[in-house]
C-alpha cells in the first residue's frame, strides 16, 4: 500500500509537464486579461474591467455566441444520436465488425484543419459533388452553400456531424456491451420492440456515460475554430462566425491582444458553466 507522500511524488512527473505547459499560460493570461498587455506593449498597466466591457459591447461577439449556440444545440443531439444507433448496431458481434469500428473513426482521426480543406473542395461550386451530379442530370450548377448566409453555418454544422459522430459510437459502445445479455435476453422473450428495447435497456444502462459524452461533445463545440477557419473563415458576413474565431481576429489578424485575450477567457467561463451543469446532473442523478 502506497503512503499519501508515494502517490504524491508519483504525481510529480505530472506536475512538472501541467505547470509550465497549461497553468502558467492559463494564469498569464487570465492576468493579460485585466491589462493592455501585448507582446510587442512597452508599458503593461493594469485595465481592470475595462477589456471584458469592450468585449461585452461588441455585437459582433453576441453574433458569434449566438452562432455557436446554434451549432451546439443542433450539432451535438445529431452527433449523439447518430453515435448511439450505430453503436447499437455495432452491439451483437459479427465478421469485420473490429476492422468496421476502427474505420468508422477515420472522420474524427482526421485533423480538423485536414477535414475543413476536404469539405471546402467537396463543397466547392466548381469542384464539389452537388454540381457534379446536377451537371450529370442535366441541371444547372448551384452556388456552394458555404457562400450562402442562410445555409452556411448548416453546411459547417453538417461536417461537424460527420466528423464527430464516430466519436461518439466509439466512446457509448463499451457502455453497451457492458449491459448484461441475461437483460437483451428478458427484453426479447417479453416481445419488447427495437425501441423498446432501447428506451428501456440501452438508453438506462448507458445514461451516465451518454452524459460523460455529450459533456465533451458539447465543450468542443464551444471552442470550434479550426475547421470553421478553413471552410469560412467566419463569414459570409459573420454568418459561421464562432467565438474561437473572434479570439483569433482580434489577437492574430487585429494584433489587438488584450480583446483576444479577454472574449477567449469567456469561451473558457462558458466551458466552466457547462462543466457545473454536468457535474450537477451526475450528483443528481446518483441521488
Amino acid at each position: 500500500m502506497l503512503t499519501q507522500r508515494q502517490c504524491l511524488l508519483l504525481l510529480v512527473p505530472l506536475g512538472l509537464v501541467l505547470l509550465p505547459f497549461l497553468v502558467w499560460p492559463s494564469a498569464f493570461g487570465f492576468l493579460a486579461s485585466f491589462t493592455n498587455y501585448a507582446p510587442a506593449q512597452l508599458h503593461v498597466h493594469f485595465v481592470g474591467l475595462a477589456n471584458y466591457l469592450a468585449v461585452a459591447r461588441d455585437p459582433q461577439l453576441g453574433i458569434a455566441f449566438r452562432n455557436v449556440a446554434v451549432f451546439t444545440l443542433v450539432g451535438v443531439p445529431a452527433e449523439l444520436a447518430i453515435g448511439f444507433v450505430v453503436a447499437y448496431l455495432l452491439r451483437d458481434p459479427f465478421r469485420g465488425r473490429t476492422v468496421l469500428r476502427v474505420v468508422l473513426l477515420v472522420p474524427w482521426l482526421v485533423s480538423p484543419i485536414a477535414s475543413g480543406v476536404m469539405w471546402h473542395f467537396l463543397f466547392n461550386s466548381q469542384t464539389g459533388l452537388l454540381n457534379y451530379w446536377l451537371g450529370w442530370l442535366g441541371l444547372p450548377e448551384q452556388p456552394s452553400p458555404l457562400g450562402l448566409r442562410d445555409l452556411a453555418l448548416l453546411a459547417t454544422i453538417s461536417t461537424d456531424i460527420w466528423r464527430k459522430s464516430p466519436l461518439a459510437s466509439f466512446l457509448l459502445l463499451p457502455g453497451l456491451l457492458s449491459i448484461p445479455l441475461e437483460t437483451w435476453e428478458q427484453a426479447t422473450l417479453e416481445g419488447t420492440t427495437v425501441l423498446g428495447r432501447i428506451s428501456h435497456v440501452a438508453l438506462p444502462g448507458v445514461r451516465p456515460l451518454l452524459l460523460t459524452v455529450a459533456l465533451l461533445l458539447v465543450g468542443d463545440a464551444l471552442g470550434t475554430f479550426d475547421s470553421v477557419l478553413i471552410l469560412t473563415g467566419g463569414g459570409p458576413g459573420s454568418a459561421t462566425l464562432t467565438p474561437g474565431l473572434y479570439s483569433y481576429r482580434w489577437a492574430f489578424q487585429v494584433s489587438v491582444w488584450p480583446i483576444g485575450t479577454t472574449s477567449a477567457w469567456l469561451i473558457v467561463a462558458a466551458v466552466l458553466l457547462i462543466g457545473l451543469i454536468y457535474l450537477w446532473l451526475v450528483r443528481t442523478e446518483a441521488q
